[in-house]
Protein backbone atom coordinates (compact mmCIF):
# COMPACT_ATOMS: atom_id res chain seq x y z
CA UNK A 1 0.00 0.00 0.00
CA UNK A 2 2.85 2.35 0.87
CA UNK A 3 4.39 1.59 -2.53
CA UNK A 4 1.16 2.55 -4.31
CA UNK A 5 0.96 5.82 -2.37
CA UNK A 6 4.58 6.57 -3.29
CA UNK A 7 3.95 5.98 -6.99
CA UNK A 8 0.80 8.14 -6.86
CA UNK A 9 2.73 10.95 -5.22
CA UNK A 10 5.35 10.75 -7.98
CA UNK A 11 2.59 11.07 -10.60
CA UNK A 12 1.17 14.14 -8.88
CA UNK A 13 4.66 15.61 -8.71
CA UNK A 14 5.25 15.03 -12.43
CA UNK A 15 1.90 16.64 -13.28
CA UNK A 16 2.69 19.67 -11.17
CA UNK A 17 6.03 20.00 -13.02
CA UNK A 18 4.50 19.60 -16.49
CA UNK A 19 6.16 21.32 -19.45
CA UNK A 20 5.07 24.68 -20.81
CA UNK A 21 1.83 24.40 -22.81
CA UNK A 22 1.91 26.36 -26.09
CA UNK A 23 -1.34 27.53 -27.67
CA UNK A 24 -0.73 28.93 -31.17
CA UNK A 25 -3.00 31.85 -32.14
CA UNK A 26 -2.82 31.67 -35.94
CA UNK A 27 -5.63 31.49 -38.50
CA UNK A 28 -5.68 28.13 -40.34
CA UNK A 29 -5.67 29.86 -43.76
CA UNK A 30 -5.35 33.24 -45.44
CA UNK A 31 -2.64 35.88 -45.48
CA UNK A 32 -0.31 35.78 -42.46
CA UNK A 33 2.34 38.47 -41.76
CA UNK A 34 5.51 37.11 -40.18
CA UNK A 35 4.90 39.22 -37.06
CA UNK A 36 1.72 37.19 -36.38
CA UNK A 37 3.80 34.03 -36.05
CA UNK A 38 4.58 35.14 -32.49
CA UNK A 39 0.95 35.32 -31.37
CA UNK A 40 1.00 32.65 -28.65
CA UNK A 41 -0.56 31.83 -25.30
CA UNK A 42 1.86 30.10 -22.89
CA UNK A 43 0.74 28.20 -19.80
CA UNK A 44 3.43 27.71 -17.15
CA UNK A 45 2.64 25.36 -14.27
CA UNK A 46 6.03 25.95 -12.63
CA UNK A 47 7.78 28.88 -11.05
CA UNK A 48 9.07 31.79 -13.14
CA UNK A 49 11.82 31.04 -15.65
CA UNK A 50 14.05 32.95 -18.04
CA UNK A 51 12.71 31.69 -21.40
CA UNK A 52 13.07 32.09 -25.15
CA UNK A 53 11.15 30.70 -28.12
CA UNK A 54 12.54 29.05 -31.23
CA UNK A 55 10.57 28.83 -34.46
CA UNK A 56 10.96 26.37 -37.35
CA UNK A 57 8.85 26.54 -40.54
CA UNK A 58 8.88 23.60 -42.95
CA UNK A 59 7.36 23.25 -46.40
CA UNK A 60 4.60 20.68 -45.87
CA UNK A 61 5.20 19.08 -49.28
CA UNK A 62 8.98 18.63 -49.07
CA UNK A 63 9.65 18.67 -45.31
CA UNK A 64 12.46 21.18 -45.89
CA UNK A 65 12.97 23.99 -43.38
CA UNK A 66 12.41 27.33 -45.14
CA UNK A 67 12.67 29.68 -42.15
CA UNK A 68 13.95 29.43 -38.59
CA UNK A 69 14.06 32.05 -35.86
CA UNK A 70 14.86 32.55 -32.19
CA UNK A 71 13.38 35.19 -29.93
CA UNK A 72 15.03 37.35 -27.32
CA UNK A 73 14.87 36.14 -23.71
CA UNK A 74 11.94 37.09 -21.50
CA UNK A 75 10.62 36.22 -18.05
CA UNK A 76 7.82 33.65 -18.14
CA UNK A 77 5.98 33.73 -14.84
CA UNK A 78 3.73 31.06 -13.43
CA UNK A 79 0.26 30.97 -14.98
CA UNK A 80 -1.00 32.12 -18.38
CA UNK A 81 0.92 34.62 -20.49
CA UNK A 82 -0.16 36.06 -23.87
CA UNK A 83 2.75 36.65 -26.23
CA UNK A 84 3.07 38.80 -29.35
CA UNK A 85 6.01 39.98 -31.41
CA UNK A 86 6.68 43.00 -29.17
CA UNK A 87 7.31 40.66 -26.21
CA UNK A 88 10.07 38.70 -27.96
CA UNK A 89 12.04 41.40 -29.77
CA UNK A 90 14.63 41.38 -31.15
CA UNK A 91 13.97 38.25 -33.20
CA UNK A 92 16.82 36.67 -35.16
CA UNK A 93 15.59 35.16 -38.46
CA UNK A 94 17.46 32.65 -40.60
CA UNK A 95 16.04 32.65 -44.16
CA UNK A 96 16.55 29.41 -46.06
CA UNK A 97 14.30 30.38 -48.99
CA UNK A 98 14.44 33.71 -50.80
CA UNK A 99 10.65 34.18 -51.03
CA UNK A 100 10.35 34.17 -47.21
CA UNK A 101 12.10 37.53 -46.82
CA UNK A 102 8.95 39.63 -47.43
CA UNK A 103 6.43 40.81 -44.87
CA UNK A 104 3.93 38.03 -45.59
CA UNK A 105 4.40 34.29 -45.76
CA UNK A 106 4.22 33.24 -49.44
CA UNK A 107 1.50 30.97 -50.76
CA UNK A 108 1.77 27.35 -49.72
CA UNK A 109 1.18 24.89 -46.90
CA UNK A 110 3.58 24.90 -43.96
CA UNK A 111 4.25 23.07 -40.72
CA UNK A 112 5.16 25.64 -38.05
CA UNK A 113 6.90 24.28 -34.93
CA UNK A 114 7.55 26.19 -31.71
CA UNK A 115 9.82 25.32 -28.79
CA UNK A 116 10.10 27.13 -25.45
CA UNK A 117 13.61 26.82 -24.00
CA UNK A 118 14.76 27.55 -20.49
CA UNK A 119 17.76 29.91 -20.57
CA UNK A 120 18.50 30.07 -16.83
CA UNK A 121 19.86 26.52 -16.81
CA UNK A 122 23.46 25.59 -17.68
CA UNK A 123 22.22 24.67 -21.16
CA UNK A 124 19.16 25.75 -23.09
CA UNK A 125 16.68 23.11 -21.91
CA UNK A 126 13.47 22.58 -23.97
CA UNK A 127 10.38 22.81 -21.75
CA UNK A 128 7.54 22.97 -24.32
CA UNK A 129 6.87 22.03 -27.95
CA UNK A 130 3.97 22.54 -30.35
CA UNK A 131 3.49 22.22 -34.15
CA UNK A 132 0.60 23.45 -36.32
CA UNK A 133 -0.15 23.29 -40.05
CA UNK A 134 -1.16 26.47 -41.87
CA UNK A 135 -2.28 27.06 -45.46
CA UNK A 136 -1.58 30.39 -47.12
CA UNK A 137 -4.10 30.96 -49.92
CA UNK A 138 -5.04 33.98 -52.08
CA UNK A 139 -7.91 36.17 -50.89
CA UNK A 140 -9.53 36.12 -54.33
CA UNK A 141 -9.36 33.24 -56.81
CA UNK A 142 -8.45 33.62 -60.49
CA UNK A 143 -11.54 34.15 -62.65
CA UNK A 144 -12.22 33.18 -66.26
CA UNK A 145 -13.19 36.07 -68.50
CA UNK A 146 -13.51 35.17 -72.22
CA UNK A 147 -14.88 33.19 -73.94
CA UNK A 148 -17.97 33.39 -71.74
CA UNK A 149 -19.42 30.24 -70.27
CA UNK A 150 -21.60 28.28 -72.73
CA UNK A 151 -20.85 30.78 -75.52
CA UNK A 152 -20.86 29.92 -79.23
CA UNK A 153 -17.79 31.27 -81.05
CA UNK A 154 -17.36 32.28 -84.68
CA UNK A 155 -13.64 31.48 -84.81
CA UNK A 156 -11.78 28.19 -84.42
CA UNK A 157 -8.76 30.05 -82.98
CA UNK A 158 -10.21 31.97 -80.01
CA UNK A 159 -8.50 34.26 -77.50
CA UNK A 160 -8.68 33.10 -73.87
CA UNK A 161 -8.49 35.69 -71.09
CA UNK A 162 -8.80 35.50 -67.30
CA UNK A 163 -8.33 37.63 -64.18
CA UNK A 164 -5.43 37.18 -61.76
CA UNK A 165 -5.88 36.02 -58.14
CA UNK A 166 -5.29 38.65 -55.53
CA UNK A 167 -3.58 40.34 -54.00
CA UNK A 168 -0.88 39.91 -56.65
CA UNK A 169 1.90 40.94 -54.23
CA UNK A 170 1.35 37.67 -52.34
CA UNK A 171 3.02 35.91 -55.27
CA UNK A 172 6.75 35.88 -55.88
CA UNK A 173 6.47 34.05 -59.22
CA UNK A 174 2.87 34.09 -60.45
CA UNK A 175 2.21 31.99 -63.56
CA UNK A 176 -0.67 30.06 -65.12
CA UNK A 177 -1.50 26.72 -66.72
CA UNK A 178 -4.23 26.76 -69.42
CA UNK A 179 -6.09 23.53 -70.22
CA UNK A 180 -8.68 22.91 -73.00
CA UNK A 181 -10.46 19.58 -73.52
CA UNK A 182 -13.34 18.23 -75.61
CA UNK A 183 -16.62 17.48 -73.84
CA UNK A 184 -17.94 14.05 -74.82
CA UNK A 185 -21.64 13.10 -74.67
CA UNK A 186 -22.84 12.54 -71.11
CA UNK A 187 -19.98 14.54 -69.55
CA UNK A 188 -20.01 17.77 -67.59
CA UNK A 189 -17.29 20.37 -68.36
CA UNK A 190 -15.54 19.53 -65.06
CA UNK A 191 -15.48 15.83 -65.96
CA UNK A 192 -14.03 16.65 -69.37
CA UNK A 193 -11.15 18.61 -67.81
CA UNK A 194 -10.53 15.86 -65.27
CA UNK A 195 -10.66 12.78 -67.49
CA UNK A 196 -10.12 13.70 -71.16
CA UNK A 197 -6.83 14.16 -72.98
CA UNK A 198 -6.35 17.90 -73.56
CA UNK A 199 -6.60 19.22 -77.08
CA UNK A 200 -4.38 22.06 -75.92
CA UNK A 201 -2.39 22.90 -72.80
CA UNK A 202 0.21 25.54 -72.03
CA UNK A 203 2.12 25.98 -68.79
CA UNK A 204 4.01 28.77 -67.02
CA UNK A 205 2.14 31.58 -68.79
CA UNK A 206 3.15 34.99 -67.43
CA UNK A 207 0.19 37.01 -68.71
CA UNK A 208 -3.57 36.56 -68.30
CA UNK A 209 -4.35 35.84 -71.95
CA UNK A 210 -3.51 33.25 -74.56
CA UNK A 211 -4.48 32.85 -78.21
CA UNK A 212 -5.24 29.36 -79.40
CA UNK A 213 -2.18 28.95 -81.64
CA UNK A 214 -2.63 28.66 -85.41
CA UNK A 215 -0.08 25.80 -85.81
CA UNK A 216 -2.48 23.56 -83.84
CA UNK A 217 -5.40 21.78 -85.49
CA UNK A 218 -8.33 24.18 -85.45
CA UNK A 219 -11.10 23.58 -82.95
CA UNK A 220 -13.93 21.61 -84.53
CA UNK A 221 -17.18 23.26 -85.56
CA UNK A 222 -20.16 22.05 -83.53
CA UNK A 223 -17.92 20.57 -80.80
CA UNK A 224 -18.25 21.53 -77.14
CA UNK A 225 -15.03 22.33 -75.25
CA UNK A 226 -14.17 22.89 -71.59
CA UNK A 227 -11.40 25.16 -70.32
CA UNK A 228 -9.76 25.98 -66.99
CA UNK A 229 -6.81 27.99 -65.67
CA UNK A 230 -4.59 27.03 -62.72
CA UNK A 231 -2.57 29.73 -60.94
CA UNK A 232 0.83 28.79 -59.51
CA UNK A 233 3.48 30.48 -57.41
CA UNK A 234 6.61 29.17 -59.09
CA UNK A 235 6.00 25.42 -59.28
CA UNK A 236 3.60 25.38 -56.32
CA UNK A 237 -0.16 25.14 -56.82
CA UNK A 238 -2.08 28.22 -55.66
CA UNK A 239 -5.67 28.18 -56.96
CA UNK A 240 -7.91 27.14 -59.85
CA UNK A 241 -10.70 28.83 -61.75
CA UNK A 242 -14.09 27.30 -62.39
CA UNK A 243 -14.48 25.15 -65.50
CA UNK A 244 -16.33 26.90 -68.33
CA UNK A 245 -17.52 25.56 -71.68
CA UNK A 246 -17.82 26.96 -75.20
CA UNK A 247 -18.51 25.66 -78.69
CA UNK A 248 -17.56 26.58 -82.24
CA UNK A 249 -20.48 27.59 -84.47
CA UNK A 250 -21.43 25.05 -87.15
CA UNK A 251 -21.36 26.15 -90.83
CA UNK A 252 -25.15 25.94 -91.05
CA UNK A 253 -25.69 27.86 -87.81
CA UNK A 254 -26.56 31.15 -89.56
CA UNK A 255 -29.75 29.67 -90.99
CA UNK A 256 -30.38 27.86 -87.71
CA UNK A 257 -30.05 31.14 -85.77
CA UNK A 258 -32.60 32.80 -88.00
CA UNK A 259 -35.08 29.95 -87.63
CA UNK A 260 -34.62 29.75 -83.83
CA UNK A 261 -34.68 33.46 -83.02
CA UNK A 262 -37.97 33.20 -81.10
CA UNK A 263 -36.85 30.42 -78.76
CA UNK A 264 -36.60 31.07 -75.01
CA UNK A 265 -33.36 29.64 -73.56
CA UNK A 266 -33.54 27.56 -70.39
CA UNK A 267 -30.79 28.65 -68.01
CA UNK A 268 -29.27 27.07 -64.93
CA UNK A 269 -31.09 28.18 -61.77
CA UNK A 270 -27.86 29.78 -60.54
CA UNK A 271 -28.10 32.31 -63.40
CA UNK A 272 -30.50 35.21 -63.22
CA UNK A 273 -32.96 35.77 -66.08
CA UNK A 274 -36.01 37.92 -66.72
CA UNK A 275 -39.47 37.16 -68.07
CA UNK A 276 -39.97 36.35 -71.76
CA UNK A 277 -43.26 37.42 -73.39
CA UNK A 278 -44.92 35.41 -76.16
CA UNK A 279 -47.74 36.48 -78.47
CA UNK A 280 -49.56 33.19 -79.06
CA UNK A 281 -50.32 29.84 -77.52
CA UNK A 282 -47.09 28.15 -78.69
CA UNK A 283 -44.03 28.18 -76.45
CA UNK A 284 -40.62 27.74 -78.14
CA UNK A 285 -37.84 26.56 -75.80
CA UNK A 286 -34.11 26.10 -76.39
CA UNK A 287 -32.40 23.69 -73.99
CA UNK A 288 -28.73 22.64 -74.12
CA UNK A 289 -28.28 19.15 -72.65
CA UNK A 290 -24.94 17.81 -71.42
CA UNK A 291 -26.54 14.37 -70.91
CA UNK A 292 -26.72 11.43 -73.29
CA UNK A 293 -29.96 10.98 -75.25
CA UNK A 294 -32.81 10.21 -72.85
CA UNK A 295 -36.43 11.01 -71.99
CA UNK A 296 -37.00 13.73 -69.42
CA UNK A 297 -39.91 15.61 -67.85
CA UNK A 298 -40.74 19.19 -68.79
CA UNK A 299 -42.67 20.78 -65.94
CA UNK A 300 -44.68 23.99 -65.87
CA UNK A 301 -45.42 25.95 -62.68
CA UNK A 302 -47.46 29.02 -61.81
CA UNK A 303 -45.75 32.03 -60.26
CA UNK A 304 -46.63 30.77 -56.76
CA UNK A 305 -44.94 27.40 -57.41
CA UNK A 306 -48.06 25.30 -58.06
CA UNK A 307 -47.66 22.63 -60.80
CA UNK A 308 -49.66 23.38 -63.96
CA UNK A 309 -48.54 20.78 -66.46
CA UNK A 310 -45.99 17.98 -66.95
CA UNK A 311 -44.86 16.61 -70.33
CA UNK A 312 -42.58 13.71 -71.23
CA UNK A 313 -39.97 14.89 -73.73
CA UNK A 314 -37.04 13.20 -75.48
CA UNK A 315 -33.76 15.15 -75.38
CA UNK A 316 -30.36 14.64 -76.99
CA UNK A 317 -26.85 15.82 -76.21
CA UNK A 318 -26.37 19.40 -77.36
CA UNK A 319 -28.98 21.94 -78.45
CA UNK A 320 -32.65 20.91 -78.21
CA UNK A 321 -35.33 23.10 -79.81
CA UNK A 322 -38.67 22.22 -78.19
CA UNK A 323 -42.19 23.41 -79.05
CA UNK A 324 -45.14 23.24 -76.67
CA UNK A 325 -48.79 24.03 -77.31
CA UNK A 326 -50.20 26.00 -74.38
CA UNK A 327 -53.71 24.80 -73.56
CA UNK A 328 -56.50 26.52 -71.64
CA UNK A 329 -54.83 26.17 -68.22
CA UNK A 330 -52.36 28.92 -69.26
CA UNK A 331 -53.88 32.39 -68.84
CA UNK A 332 -52.80 35.63 -70.48
CA UNK A 333 -50.80 38.22 -68.52
CA UNK A 334 -49.82 35.56 -65.95
CA UNK A 335 -46.22 34.52 -65.28
CA UNK A 336 -45.32 30.84 -65.58
CA UNK A 337 -42.12 28.82 -65.17
CA UNK A 338 -40.96 26.05 -67.52
CA UNK A 339 -38.35 23.72 -66.01
CA UNK A 340 -36.14 20.73 -66.94
CA UNK A 341 -33.91 18.80 -64.51
CA UNK A 342 -30.89 16.99 -66.00
CA UNK A 343 -29.43 13.65 -64.93
CA UNK A 344 -27.10 15.41 -62.45
CA UNK A 345 -30.08 17.10 -60.72
CA UNK A 346 -29.21 20.51 -62.18
CA UNK A 347 -32.35 22.57 -62.83
CA UNK A 348 -32.75 24.66 -66.00
CA UNK A 349 -35.71 27.02 -66.26
CA UNK A 350 -37.20 30.14 -67.81
CA UNK A 351 -40.10 32.42 -66.92
CA UNK A 352 -42.66 33.42 -69.57
CA UNK A 353 -46.01 35.16 -69.93
CA UNK A 354 -48.60 35.23 -72.71
CA UNK A 355 -49.37 38.80 -73.79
Amino acid sequence: MAKVIFIFSLLLSSLSNAQIIINVQLPPAGMIPKDQLWNLVLVNNNSSIDAAITLDIQDAATGQTVLSAVSAGFILGKGIKTINVSDVQPVQYNYLAADLTGRYLPLGTYVVCYRVIRKDAKENVPVGDECVTIHISPLSLPLLNTPADMSVLETSYPLFTWLAPGPVDMFENLNYDLLIAEIFPGQSPAEAILYNTPVYSNNSLRITSQNYPSPFSKLKAGQQYAWQVTARNGLNYSAQTEVWSFSIRSPDSASTSASTAGYIELRNNTESSGISYINNDELLVKYYSFDKDHETSVRFFSSDGKPVRRIKQGTRYGDNYLRFRLTNEFKKKTVYLVQITDLNKNIFSASFSIQ
